[in-house]
């Protein structure tokens, strides 16, 4: 049996942490009103949220409505839930009644979450390591090495077209190893103070803030930067850390802010927004939400497990960590939300020999583990250090792991399900713990070399329809274009010219490659039209898609320069 408190020379380290930190934090002017121990929370007063069964006819919902004197303050129509005004103090009475009533289907406070979040600021070792792709970034860590990442790169580093979604306390939008990582909305025109795709938030170009409802979602504490930088930082920039996946764009959502209490810093989140922040990371096209949070130790929330449902059947993998034992915290096996809610993969934390975290929770809800004690470094926002770097014990570090790793299955196959994806995960997992599946480590410590290796290769190129060369001249410059992979490195896929007169050199680089194809002018001898076609094959094991013939045409004709000298030639008798 793993050791399932916390010692307490270490709660006196953090302790001091939390100390030092302080004068580097900022909080909020106006708390909320929140009680209790660690993760105990309360209620925003005069507010419910409330679902009505389906199929309840609108006229009946109104009169229940009208009869309990409550309003409508805001509606999620995609699962049928509604944020309702109610007479202060009757909160739980009215939650009572609505219970009783057949048309409801669920009726729950409004929650205030209080989080608490372990942090260790040490010194990163850098990793030393043998594998064939070692990117530059100073502090390459052990984690990475165990979840065997550098022989996944030799496959692929991830594609762009992959986005996770970090709902958290946002992101810093400004880091060198995120700034460029950020996702952007196409649909939305920046700073014009319109909803441009309609999709409800204005000027949300790169996610959205639900404490402060606009467009940037900028991390005021640490927390959402460390998550996405262990997931997806930029990665062989010389700088920092590296990420799972180098190419994974980050969706910042911020549903958490830090206040200052009792002299102490605090998390704090309000059920509804952390709602609003699934749906929205579901209906924007995110492929990933990994939720940064823990609600352990309440009441089923009924809401959170619908709106997962939601962005579940949008394809969305969703991920969360299986929960941190904290100080005054209930037992380490008993379930803690979101992770043990349907649709989510619950994840635990390792440490460098594969132990489990002794701050690890436990229980049937485990799906897998991943790294998450023993100094997971990723980056820390700080006023004064730019480029400062935290090493934190948790469950939801463990979860960036899982969260990057889905992503680089979807860019080797970016067709699969979100129950495909989580399968090759658990089936290729290290086993750990008890042979099969265990309470401890679901089905045992991910390892990323076998996943990406488990996974059938769709191949795509870009462009993979007619490449129609037009006019080529005799004395001018042979064009050369690009095909280019836009999921997987060079070396898992190969490229050949199906005539003489083209000719290939490549593919070569990490996630996108590509191949430089160009004309011989060696074996064009006539004007004449030219036709022929370019063959990419996969050369994985497994793959589907493959071979992609790009068919290709030229006209070689004879230049208008090489008719000058007849221009010019005397024609005058002599």
């Amino acid at each position: 049996m793993k050791n399932t408190t916390m010692t307490g020379s270490l709660f006196r380290l953090l302790s001091l942490v939390a100390l030092l930190l302080i004068p580097c934090l900022s909080f909020a002017d106006e708390p909320l009103p929140i009680k209790g121990e660690h993760d105990a929370l309360d209620f925003k007063p005069g507010e419910i949220i409330v679902k009505f069964k389906e199929g309840a006819p609108e006229t009946s919902i109104n009169s229940v409505l009208l009869a309990e004197k409550m309003s409508v303050l805001k509606e999620w129509g995609e699962v049928g839930i509604m944020l309702l005004s109610v007479p202060e103090g009757q909160e739980m009475e009215m939650i009572e009644r609505l219970k009783r009533n057949p048309l409801v289907e669920y009726a729950e406070p409004n929650y205030i979450f209080r989080i608490t979040s372990p942090i260790v600021i040490e010194s990163p070792h850098a990793l030393s390591s043998t594998t064939s792709i070692i990117p530059d970034d100073p502090y390459l860590q052990w984690n990475l090495a165990k979840i065997e990442a550098h022989a996944a790169w030799d496959i692929t580093t991830g594609s762009d077209r992959v986005v996770i979604a970090v709902i958290s306390t946002g992101v810093d939008l400004d880091h060198p190893e995120l700034k460029d990582k950020i996702w952007t909305n196409k649909g939305e025109i920046p700073d014009n103070g319109l909803d441009d795709d309609g999709n409800g938030y204005k000027d949300d170009v790169h996610g959205w803030d639900f404490i402060n409802w606009n467009g940037e979602p900028e991390d005021d504490v640490w927390h959402g930067t460390y998550i996405s930088s262990i997931a997806a930082a930029e990665t062989n920039n010389g700088v920092l850390i590296a990420g799972v996946s180098w190419g994974a764009e980050i969706m910042p959502i911020k549903v958490m802010e830090l206040l200052y209490q009792d002299q102490e810093p605090v998390l704090y989140m309000i059920l509804e927004d952390l709602n609003g922040g699934i749906l929205y990371a579901a209906d924007n096209g995110a492929k990933i939400i990994d939720l940064g949070i823990q609600l352990s130790g309440y009441d089923y929330p009924h809401s959170v497990q619908n709106v997962i449902d939601y962005a579940y059947s949008k394809g969305a993998l969703v991920v969360a960590g299986s929960g941190d034992l904290l100080e005054n915290s209930p037992p380490p096996d008993v379930y803690r939300y979101p992770a043990a809610l349907e649709h989510v993969v619950s994840v635990a934390a390792t440490g460098q020999d594969d132990e489990l975290c002794d701050i690890s929770c436990y229980n049937d809800k485990v799906d897998v583990a991943a790294p998450g004690c023993g100094g997971v470094w990723g980056v820390y926002i700080h006023p004064n250090c730019s480029k400062s770097v935290a090493a934190s014990n948790s469950t939801w570090g463990a979860a960036a792991h899982v969260s990057g790793l889905a992503a680089l299955i979807w860019s080797v196959n970016p067709h699969l399900t979100n129950d495909q994806v989580e399968e090759i995960i658990e089936s290729t997992a290290v086993d750990l713990g008890e042979p099969g599946w265990d309470e401890y480590f679901g089905w045992g410590r991910i390892d990323a070399a076998a996943a990406v290796m488990a996974t059938t290769h769709y191949l795509e190129v870009e462009p993979a329809n007619v490449v129609d060369l037009g006019r080529v001249c005799d004395h001018g410059v042979l064009p050369k274009w690009t095909i280019i992979n836009p999921n997987t490195n060079a070396s898992t896929w190969h490229v050949m010219p199906t005539d003489e007169w083209l000719s290939v050199s490549g593919p070569y680089g990490l996630t996108p490659s590509s191949a430089t194809v160009a004309i011989d002018p060696s074996h064009l001898q006539d004007y004449d039209v030219y036709t022929a076609g370019i063959t990419a094959i996969s050369v994985m094991t497994n793959y589907e898609h493959s071979p992609i013939i790009i068919p290709v045409t030229a006209v070689y004709t004879r230049c208008w320069e090489s008719y000058l000298p007849l221009l010019f030639k005397d024609y005058s008798p002599d």
